[in-house]
C-alpha cells in the first residue's frame, strides 16, 4: 500500500503553519513563547496502536515477535513487519485501518499466513486476525458461522462435534478467510461445490471503516466478489456464514503408490477417475526423479490421494482397470467416519520453501501431455525436498454454476493441475540449485500450457505469472474492477497482484 501523497501534504500543512508562526512573532516573542510554554512531545505512534489494541501489539523487541511474524512459506521470511497488530472485533480492525491511513504505514493482512505469494507479509504491519477465531453452528438452519480468524483445524472440530462437513482443504495451519474469499478447493468439491458456493453471507470492514455485513440480499454485488475474488482485496473480511450438510456416516480413503510401468498407470488412472461418481475426490500426484535415478530404474512415482463415499469393495471395482496394468507398491485403504477419515488425509503444512504454479484444465490430461510430462519429470536436477506435478479433480457440482454466477470463474474445468517445487535451508546456500529447480519447473509449466492449461488459481498466487489478472478471474475481470472500485477507491488494499 502506498499513500505518500496523503502522508506529504500533512507535513506540508505542518511545516507550514510552523513557518508562518515564526515570522509573524518575531525572534524575541517567539524565545519567550517558546520558554514560557513548551510544547509537550508527540505521541508515539506505536504506543498509539497499542492502545488501540488493547495492550496486543507485538514489537519486534517482545520476545514472541519471531515467531510470529514468520510465514508458512519461508520463502518470504525475510520481510520482517514493524509490528504485529492482533485484533479482537471489526471495530479494532476499522481503528487499526484508521491508524495506518493516520501514519501512512503500510500492512498486509493475515489469517493463516500461508500466501503462496507472500502476500501475508509486510515490511510496515501486519494486521493479525487469529484473535476472531470463533465458530458458531446453528442447529435450527444447518449454517455455521466462522469468524476470519479461524483455522481449518479449529473448524474441522466444531464441524465434526456437530456432525456436519462443508468443502475444506487439508492443511489444518491454513486459515479459513484466504480459503473461502479465493474460492476453496478440497476433497468435497465435486460432490458440494468449492467452498465459496457454500457461503450464505460475510462480514467485511472496507476501506471507509464500515463494518458490512453482505449477502445475495444486501450489497449482492460485493457479496458476489467476496465468492472467488480473493483475500484482502476489497475490505478485511472478519466473518462467514456457510451452509453445512451432513457428514458421512462412513468414508472410505486411500493412498495409494505405483512405481512400475507408472506412465500406463496415469493413463488408466485419469481414465478410471472421470468415470467415478461424484462422491470420488482425488489428487494424482507424479513425482519428479533426477536422470541419476532413471539410470538405475528409477520410475516418476504415481500417487492416488483421496476419499469415497462407497465401501472399500466399491473403490477397488472402480479403480480395477488402474490395477488391471500393474499392482500398486503400497495401498492403504480405510473404511472410517467423516472427521476420521480426515484425519487420515491431513497434510501437515509445515513452514518449508516452496513455489507452485497452477492452471485449469477443460479435459482430463491427454497421452501426449502426459508422456511430455513424464519426460520433464525424470529431468528433475534434485534439491533437498521433493518436487511434482499434481492435479486436483474438480468438475462435478462446480461447474453447475455459470462462470459469471461468483466470481470463482473457473466453472468449465475437470482439473487444477499444479507445479510444485519444493527445496530446503541448505539449498538456499547453492543458489544454482534453486536456479535449476526454478527452470525446470517453468519448463514443466509450459508443458503445461501447451497441452491445455488455462487459467491460474488465486488461492496459489504467483509472483512469477504473466498476465495474472486474466489468468485468475478470465471474463469476471472487469465486473471485480468495478467492485473495487465502488468499496476502495482509493486501494487502500493493495499488493503486488491485488486489482
Amino acid at each position: 500500500m502506498h499513500r505518500s501523497g496523503a502522508f506529504s501534504r500533512r507535513a506540508l500543512l505542518v511545516g507550514g503553519a510552523a513557518s508562518a508562526g515564526a515570522a509573524l512573532v518575531g525572534p524575541g516573542l517567539a524565545e519567550e513563547a517558546t520558554t514560557s510554554a513548551p510544547l509537550a512531545p508527540a505521541p508515539d505512534r506505536w504506543d498509539s496502536l497499542n492502545r488501540l489494541t488493547d495492550g496486543a501489539l507485538l514489537r519486534p523487541t517482545d520476545a514472541r515477535f519471531a515467531n510470529e511474524a514468520l510465514p508458512n512459506n519461508l520463502r518470504y521470511r525475510h520481510i520482517r513487519p514493524e509490528g504485529i497488530a492482533p485484533c479482537a472485533s471489526p471495530q479494532m480492525v476499522a481503528d487499526v485501518l484508521r491508524w495506518c491511513r493516520d501514519y501512512d504505514v503500510p500492512f498486509a493482512l493475515r489469517g493463516g499466513g500461508h500466501s503462496y505469494g507472500g502476500y501475508s507479509s509486510s515490511r510496515g504491519l501486519v494486521i493479525d486476525l487469529s484473535p476472531m477465531n470463533g465458530i458458531d453452528y446453528d442447529a435450527a438452519t444447518g449454517q455455521v458461522r466462522v469468524e476470519a480468524g479461524a483455522l481449518n483445524h479449529e473448524v474441522y472440530a466444531a464441524l465434526r462435534e456437530a456432525g456436519r462437513m462443508i468443502t475444506h482443504g487439508r492443511c489444518p495451519s491454513v486459515g479459513v478467510a484466504g480459503f473461502l474469499l479465493g474460492g476453496g478447493i478440497g476433497f468435497n468439491m465435486r460432490r458440494l461445490g468449492v467452498g465459496c458456493d457454500l457461503l450464505t453471507g460475510a462480514q467485511i470492514v472496507t476501506a471507509d471503516g464500515r463494518v458490512r455485513d453482505v449477502s445475495a440480499e444486501k450489497e449482492p454485488e460485493l457479496f458476489w466478489a467476496l465468492r472467488g475474488g480473493g483475500g484482502g482485496i476489497f475490505g478485511v473480511s472478519t466473518a462467514f456464514t456457510l451452509r453445512t450438510v451432513p457428514a458421512d456416516e462412513r468414508l472410505t480413503v486411500f493412498r495409494i503408490v505405483w512405481r512400475d510401468r507408472t506412465l500406463d498407470i496415469a493413463k488408466a488412472l485419469f481414465t478410471a477417475a472421470e468415470m467415478a461418481p461424484l462422491s470420488f475426490g482425488s489428487r494424482i500426484a507424479l513425482g519428479g526423479v533426477t536422470p541419476a535415478l532413471v539410470q538405475k530404474g528409477r520410475q516418476v512415482p504415481v500417487t492416488l490421494l483421496g476419499q469415497f463415499a462407497g465401501s472399500p469393495d466399491e473403490l477397488i471395482r472402480l479403480l480395477a482397470p488402474v490395477y488391471a496394468v500393474a499392482a500398486p507398491d503400497f495401498a492403504d485403504i480405510k473404511q472410517l467416519p467423516y472427521w476420521e477419515g480426515q484425519d487420515f488425509l491431513v497434510e501437515a503444512g509445515e513452514p518449508g520453501w516452496y513455489r507452485e504454479r497452477s492452471a485449469f484444465l477443460a479435459a482430463a490430461p491427454t497421452a501426449a501431455f502426459l508422456e511430455a510430462s513424464f519426460q520433464r519429470l525424470q529431468q528433475w536436477p534434485g534439491t533437498g525436498a521433493q518436487s511434482s506435478l499434481f492435479f486436483f479433480q474438480t468438475g462435478g457440482r462446480i461447474n453447475e454454476k455459470a462462470p459469471d454466477e461468483t466470481a470463482f470463474v473457473h466453472r468449465q474445468t475437470r482439473w487444477l493441475a499444479v507445479v510444485g517445487a519444493n527445496w530446503s535451508e541448505d539449498d538456499n546456500l547453492r543458489p544454482e540449485v534453486t536456479r535449476r529447480a526454478f527452470e525446470w519447473q517453468d519448463d514443466l509449466f509450459a508443458t503445461l500450457g501447451g497441452h491445455g492449461g488455462r487459467g491460474a488459481f488465486v488461492n496459489f498466487p504467483d509472483p512469477a505469472l504473466g498476465d495474472w489478472r486474466r489468468r485468475y478471474y478470465g471474463t469476471n475481470l472487469d465486473r471485480l474492477m468495478q467492485v473495487k472500485l465502488a468499496v476502495d477507491p482509493n486501494n487502500v488494499f493493495h499488493f503486488q497482484q491485488s486489482l
